[in-house]
């Protein structure tokens, strides 16, 4: 076998195989080939990756003790599936107090994925990526880490800090993630907890998890030009006290998705676009229920969500499941300039009193949104027993608005029941398009104080458009993101 080694890097032979530690690290890399290599155990001290070689995760793999993970634009990290691991979930994790440099770009950009071949790609295949920070949440006592061992050690409550960085994710794709060892356990492709503001994260796909495809618990991190394209339950979870702003989002959901035969977990009866929960728990280290704080007050603008239309979900859940955005537990947060489209249950439901408490204290703000094709765009009016909160009443003077025709929004949306592509999913206004206009040019003072200090390109836009994409700007999306569904 050639040998294939970095100068950075220090050689020892075993019989058969060639392993490559880093000066000075603990962690070995295992060189199966030239261009591949194995990354097992934890990183302790600094290292960067290279671009030429292909590495293959085996089990956790932790960053920790505050080192600084650097991984070059270009470069490729897999997975193997799970079910062909005896149920051993490989995962990056990013611990407290160290760091990730993972900064690729359009043309070149990193990707986290199933070793396995393309048409023999599964949701759940391998983990996905984690980070845990040090900002502040509204979860107190031991909270750990979800997930297998040993990431469900990892501690993310109590933290103080909410400028902490963990570092910098840029043009990064993760791919068939969200494996579990045990039922109900699967991890997300993005894991965010409570990671600080001086993180950056922006143009950031996601692509058929089994679970969430963005989840925060807590922090305050900022965000901008995210994808998420057939997730296995909800495209953007917030919860637990996150504050975050993020602008420039896209959803599509068009199918449920088949996980690997053998592979533990399973698909949710209800993708949503965005579950929000002020805390996830009515008690216990949530103290005060969900009213625990500081409230989740998350920002959401130019947001485009597109759920999958009627009688997808049904085989799964007995009847048509799947909400725009599910907003309950106490949360705040403002949602604006954005299209909830062909959402199966209905664009926007509220939960629970005490979030119904936020909308009435405008801690809670949902305006200048486009609605198209839903089963229904608000909850039902239930005067004698409202459990749910988002009636059309509530936002009469929202600027909200109906359409009848998903795809005679944009420039290119399959029609139900046709697969996407790359080629076929052109999210900008079509000319005459009520998504060019209807947009908060003009932010109230409310949210202007909200995103203040935005921290990417000159601040928060206002935009005379909804929707992620500008009218006559360019396509985002284009060159760095990919379709697939195997």
């Amino acid at each position: 076998m050639k040998q294939f080694v970095r100068r950075s890097l220090m050689v020892a032979s075993t019989a058969g195989t060639l392993v490559v530690a880093a000066c000075g690290g603990d962690n070995p890399i295992e060189i199966r080939e030239p261009g591949e290599a194995v990354l097992t155990g934890s990183i302790t001290q600094n290292r960067t990756l290279s671009a030429d070689t292909v590495y293959t995760l085996r089990g956790i793999v932790q960053v920790l003790n505050g080192a600084v993970l650097t991984i070059p634009a270009g470069t490729r990290i897999t997975g193997s599936p799970i079910a062909e691991t005896q149920n051993r979930v490989s995962a990056m994790v990013i611990g407290r107090g160290s760091q990730i440099i993972a900064n690729g770009t359009r043309e070149a950009p990193i990707v986290m994925t199933s070793a396995g071949a393309a048409g023999d790609r599964f949701p759940g295949d391998w983990g996905g990526l984690v980070i845990v920070g040090q900002a502040r949440s509204n979860r107190t006592g031991l909270v750990t880490v979800e997930g297998p061992s040993p990431a469900n050690q990892i501690q993310w409550s109590d933290g103080q800090l909410d400028d902490d960085n963990s570092g910098s994710l840029r043009f990064v794709r993760v791919e068939f993630a969200g494996a579990a060892d045990v039922l109900n356990s699967e991890l997300n492709s993005f894991s965010f907890y409570a990671v600080g503001r001086g993180t950056r994260l922006e143009y950031l796909q996601a692509l058929k998890g089994l679970d969430d495809h963005f989840e925060w618990f807590g922090g305050t991190v900022d965000g901008r030009y995210l994808v998420s394209y057939e997730s296995g339950d909800d495209h953007f979870d917030t919860a637990e006290g996150y504050r975050g702003r993020n602008q420039f989002l896209i959803a599509l959901q068009t199918e449920v998705s088949r996980f690997r035969p053998g592979a533990v977990g399973e698909p949710s009866a209800e993708q949503n676009g965005f579950e929000a929960d002020g805390c996830g728990q009515a008690s216990g280290s949530c103290a005060q229920g969900f009213n625990s704080t500081p409230y989740s007050m998350p920002v959401f603008a130019n947001f485009t969500m597109v759920g999958p239309g009627p009688g997808v979900l049904t085989p799964r859940s007995g009847a048509d499941g799947g909400l725009g955005a599910n907003i309950r537990r106490g949360t705040g947060g403002v949602w604006m300039n954005g299209i909830f489209a062909r959402y199966p249950e209905r664009a926007i439901s509220i939960f629970n009193p005490e979030t119904f408490q936020r909308l009435q204290e405008d801690s809670l703000d949902i305006r200048n949104v486009l609605f198209a094709e839903n089963a229904a765009n608000y909850d039902v009016d239930n005067a004698t027993s409202p459990v749910r909160y988002a009636q059309a009443s509530r936002f009469a003077d929202r600027n909200h608005r109906a359409h009848n025709a998903a795809a005679s929004l944009f420039t290119s949306l399959p029609a139900l029941g046709t697969a996407p592509t790359v080629a076929t999913l052109d999210w900008r206004p079509v000319r005459g398009s009520p998504a060019a206009t209807g947009g908060l040019a003009t932010f109230t003072s409310r949210i202007q104080a909200r995103v203040a200090g935005f921290p990417y390109g000159g601040g928060f836009q206002a935009t005379s458009y909804v929707g992620a994409a500008d009218p006559a700007g360019a396509r985002w999306w284009e060159g760095w993101t990919v379709y697939a569904r195997n």
